[in-house]
């Protein structure tokens, strides 16, 4: 399973990574999606998962800033991810 997000900072998840996103992670479904569920934030809908600092970034760097600190922020629960496979 991929994670996955846009511009917009949310966060899907799926097998393939679709044209226009970008990979956040990849690993056995069930444990890629609880390790983004603790670690993303959650919009106001209770249901939808941003990459935090993205929604709020006003130019494509502060995008590019939060979506890097973010990466290195979950990049140890990504390797013990693929670990576990």
């Amino acid at each position: 399973m991929i994670a996955y997000c846009y511009r917009s900072g949310q966060i899907r998840f799926g097998r393939s990574l679709p044209e226009g996103a970008i990979k956040v992670a990849e690993g056995p479904s069930k444990k890629l999606r609880a390790m983004i569920c603790v670690t993303s934030r959650h919009a106001y809908d209770g249901k939808t998962l941003l990459v935090p600092g993205i929604p709020e970034a006003e130019t494509e760097k502060e995008a590019e800033d939060a979506l890097r600190r973010f990466l290195n922020w979950i990049a140890p629960r990504v390797t013990k991810l693929r670990e576990s496979r």
